[in-house]
């Protein structure tokens, strides 16, 4: 069992965070946000990890192979109501081996507070990915 300072600490060092918009027509604007944390390692690791993670009410996922390439196991936290328990844990003032988590950071709560269901906040989050430069807002 982790305890939280260690948590935290793999989570900032060694997980991965990814954030991307994909075209959904079924959507309601159209797009449709995914973030997620990834984790690799051994299974007696990402078990653990996983337990732990259930005492912040943090709910992941392991796959036992990852594809042929990548045939250690992985673990992944996708779950909005989860990754903002993540956020809202991890302190934003601590280094980390990965600059994404700012970014991380304000992509995840821009779509816990459903900003992406707007036209203006889909712009703000495809601005913030870097797929546009810039919004010129003439109201």
């Amino acid at each position: 069992m982790f305890s939280k300072d260690m948590l935290i600490g793999i989570l900032i060092s060694s997980a991965k965070v990814s954030c991307r918009i994909t075209r959904n027509d079924a959507a309601k604007i159209g797009y449709e946000p995914f973030a997620r944390i990834s984790l690799r390692g051994e299974k007696d690791f990402v078990e653990a990890f996983k337990r732990s993670m259930l005492h912040w009410n943090v709910y992941c996922n392991i796959k036992d192979k990852e594809s042929n390439s990548r045939p250690k196991p992985i673990l992944t936290i996708a779950g909005y109501g989860s990754l903002k328990k993540i956020i809202d844990e991890v302190p934003d003032l601590l280094p980390t081996r990965q600059e994404e988590w700012a970014l991380f950071r304000k992509f995840v709560q821009m779509v816990v507070d459903k900003k992406h269901l707007t036209q203006k906040g889909l712009d703000e989050l495809l601005e913030l990915m870097g797929y546009i430069n810039g919004i010129n807002d003439n109201e």
